[in-house]
């Protein structure tokens, strides 16, 4: 499958008088890799909450997996993240005392799947991302890195084409943040679209494309000054 999987053309988001973004284009193709990256206060969270179909904006359009945002029900945004978009959040969300391969099953909890076949799923994923030997563990076992592993997987646990990870790194040392990252780096091998939210410039520049956004407002993309010979 082909063709874009975001596409925001004209996006502006106003609350309460402020502007937290301006009049933003941003197209990306299935398949990719990036970092949007910018200071603290810079519009990147809202950018994040508007492409994850969290919030809805107050101008122009946004499309995500081919479906206008702006026509969908309450209901039918809801059904959209369920299969299409995965969340990977700085803290880590796990419940204490669950173990790991419950805290990923239960992704599955609405979905109608017997409990057998969502442990079995949640089994699987826990191994695709390298924790077949913790999946009976639970928070207070696990470390930084082990938690934000089987947050991704909670994540990635039905396949959504578009992964959404907002400083997925940011509480972890370095050498953890390091097998973060090439996990999400093999899931975009397989396939996944992979947009990473960040504040760490060096995470960003060791990706194949960097969106930087200043004052609500993309100020630059490696995409377009490539294309344009910059």
């Amino acid at each position: 499958m082909t063709g874009h999987v975001i596409e925001l053309a004209g996006v502006t988001k106003s609350y309460a008088g402020t502007t937290a973004l301006a009049d933003v284009d941003l197209v990306v193709e299935r398949g990719e890799l990036l970092a949007i990256v910018g200071p603290s206060g810079s519009g990147k969270s809202t950018l994040l909450n508007i492409v994850g179909t969290l919030a809805r904006p107050t101008s122009g359009t946004v499309r995500i997996d081919g479906h206008l945002v702006d026509e969908l029900s309450d209901r039918g945004l809801s059904a959209l993240r369920a299969t299409t978009i995965g969340f990977v959040f700085q803290s880590f969300h796990l419940s204490p005392g669950v173990r790991a391969l419950d805290a990923v099953a239960d992704g599955l909890l609405y979905s109608g799947r017997p409990l057998r076949e969502r442990r079995r799923t949640a089994e699987d994923t826990l191994r695709r991302v390298g924790l077949g030997h913790r999946m009976y563990h639970e928070p207070h076992q696990l470390s930084g890195g082990e938690k934000q592993r089987v947050a991704i997987a909670r994540a990635v646990l039905g396949d959504p084409p578009l992964l959404l990870a907002d400083e997925p790194t940011g509480a972890l040392d370095s050498r953890a943040s390091l097998v973060v990252m090439e996990l999400l780096r093999e899931l975009n091998r397989s396939g996944t679209t992979v947009v990473i939210i960040t504040h760490d410039r060096d995470i960003a520049a060791g990706l194949p494309r960097e969106v930087r956004i200043k004052d609500g407002r993309i100020e630059h993309d490696t995409l377009t000054a490539r294309q344009v010979g910059v």
